[in-house]
């Protein structure tokens, strides 16, 4: 006879035994960490204080909105230092600590706490993520270690314990290696770094996973970088949902982030993946993890309805994912993936004044917009406008870039640059090919096809006049996200014109749901975009709501 043991399942649900919960803020705003940690901490605060805990905030900047009196139940406004961080949990007393929600500065925190004992000495328990995953995840060379116990590859990797690339760099001489060097081993808590090859020009992905005590894992959103490896993700063109992926890569890249996160030991809460893939032969290796919220998490909540943040914060304190319900659908558990029928890019902008206008692995953004659409035509040429940079769109302008010469257009293509987007457009213009400006910025073909077919229709407005252009003329052209100030540039018109004769055709945008389930459940508070695709999902442009 022989006998088998038995493995009880992790108890699940709402924990009792937590009276008082300390959350931890970011900080003061710098590169790399920005509102995007006010939006999650902020997320965090509501959730947990509607199950009925004391919630307690800790944060240095008053400038937020999570600092707001209404929101913790008390709130400490100070230096995020371990010393002044172990004052209050000496007066307060918490039982627990969340430092997921305050991106790397809280991380970091968390671990000088426990290190110095304090955790221990007023028995506060970390939730979200245990020091030992924070460490895995955070130290180069024990998440190397742990990637080569599952099998995967690490690619070359950055200093450890800190934010937006700081420290990192790509070396193309002696100078620079010992340059970069030194800025990693200053910018790191523990004095480290790791010199590796470059994988530059390697395809660049995310993954946003979940994971609850119940061991069940769901993906919530897969991001593509427009700009290969070499340009930190903060400072790329990104796009959710992947673009260039086929089926089996995208599962392939599925399947690893759910190993990566019970390898680290993320119990409970999300955490970022990011991938790299050689567009050649398809080998993938794993860039990091963050066990936290972090910059994507902001864009893919967006991107999918799935309140991250807040569903993380709940997941800290017990719950399963099947026992937290769907706030858009009200139907559906947050154990189902979300899906998405539309395409959302995000920009990065405005670099930093007086810096180098190179993007490397670095990061150098200090600011975002972002756009919704139905292709990733529509959407780019949204978020071009968004930019506040007087832009109307992606082409139809007079740029500076088009009277640039070739070794001009040519180096601003080959070295990753702010303005490389519309240097793509003044190289299309001028008449270089999409094969070239690939081997020149490595960026991959797809998007440079689709850039292409805007050029196209660009060529085409500029041969008619206002009067030439059809209704299906104008269908295609908005449906490829055209502005009417683009329209009145090409063909020489105005923008009231082509405004008014645009409405006479009656092409005018519907109104389309973001419902975390592509319309195939009813929503009950989704919000909406506009867009000129006529297809399902829609609402009528005279019904208004507001």
């Amino acid at each position: 006879m022989t006998t088998k043991a038995i493995t009880q399942p992790p108890k699940v649900g709402k924990r009792t035994d937590l009276k008082k919960i300390l959350i931890l803020g970011a900080g003061p705003i710098v590169i790399g960490q920005a509102c995007e940690f006010d939006y999650s901490g902020t997320q965090a605060c509501k959730a947990l204080k509607d199950e009925g805990y004391d919630v307690v905030l800790i944060n240095s900047n008053p400038a937020t909105i999570m600092t707001d009196p209404e929101l913790a139940d008390r709130t400490y406004i100070a230096p995020m230092t371990p010393e002044l961080v172990e004052q209050v949990i000496e007066k307060e007393r918490p039982d627990a600590l969340l430092p997921t929600m305050g991106g790397q500065t809280a991380l970091n925190l968390a671990v000088a706490l426990a290190e110095r004992g304090a955790l221990k000495k007023y028995n506060v328990e970390l939730i979200g993520a245990k020091l030992e995953a924070i460490k895995k995840a955070e130290d180069r060379e024990l998440f190397k270690q742990a990637m080569k116990s599952i099998g995967l590859k690490t690619p070359p990797s950055g200093p450890a314990f800190t934010l937006g690339g700081t420290g990192g760099g790509i070396a193309y001489n002696k100078e620079e290696f010992e340059s970069i060097c030194k800025a990693g081993l200053a910018a790191s808590l523990t004095s480290q770094v790791l010199v590796e090859k470059s994988l530059l020009g390697w395809k660049e992905y995310e993954l946003e996973v979940m994971r609850d005590l119940a061991d069940n894992v769901v993906i919530i959103c897969s991001i593509e970088n427009i700009d290969p490896m070499g340009v930190h993700t903060g400072d790329s063109i990104t796009v959710a949902p992947a673009q260039t992926l086929t089926d089996k890569e995208y599962q392939r890249l599925r399947d690893y982030s759910i190993k990566i996160i019970r390898e680290i030991g993320v119990e409970c809460g999300g955490s970022n993946v990011q991938f790299a893939v050689n567009p050649l032969d398809g080998e993938v290796m794993v860039i990091e993890m963050n066990p936290r919220v972090s910059r994507s998490s902001a864009l893919a909540s967006k991107a999918t309805g799935f309140p991250i943040a807040k569903m993380a914060a709940k997941l800290s304190i017990g719950y399963s994912l099947d026992q937290i319900p769907n706030d858009i659908t009200k139907k559906t558990p947050a154990s189902f993936e979300p899906s998405i029928d539309y395409v959302i890019p995000r920009f990065a902008f405005e670099k930093f004044p007086g810096s180098q206008p190179v993007l490397t692995t670095q990061m150098k953004s200090v600011g975002e917009a972002m756009a919704i659409g139905r292709t990733l035509q529509e959407s780019l040429q949204k978020a071009v406008r968004s930019l506040e940079c007087g832009y109307s769109g992606w082409g139809c302008a007079s740029l500076k870039e088009l009277d640039w010469d070739w070794d001009q257009l040519k180096y601003s293509l080959r070295v990753p640059n702010p303005d490389r987007i519309h240097a793509v457009y003044a190289a299309m213009k001028k008449g270089m090919k999409v094969d070239d400006i690939h081997e020149l910025s490595l960026i991959d073909k797809w998007f440079l096809t689709q850039l292409k077919e805007l050029v196209d229709v660009e060529q085409y407005l500029m041969t008619r006049s206002l009067s030439d252009l059809t209704k299906d003329d104008f269908y295609e052209v908005k449906k490829r996200g055209f502005s009417d100030k683009q329209i009145a540039f090409a063909t020489k018109s105005t923008e009231k014109d082509v405004r008014s004769k645009r409405i006479s055709f009656g092409v005018v945008p519907a109104y389309k749901r973001v419902d975390t389930c592509a319309a195939e459940f009813e929503a009950n508070t989704p919000y909406m975009y506009s867009s000129y695709d006529m297809s399902v999902n829609q609402l009528p442009p005279k019904q208004r709501r507001f």
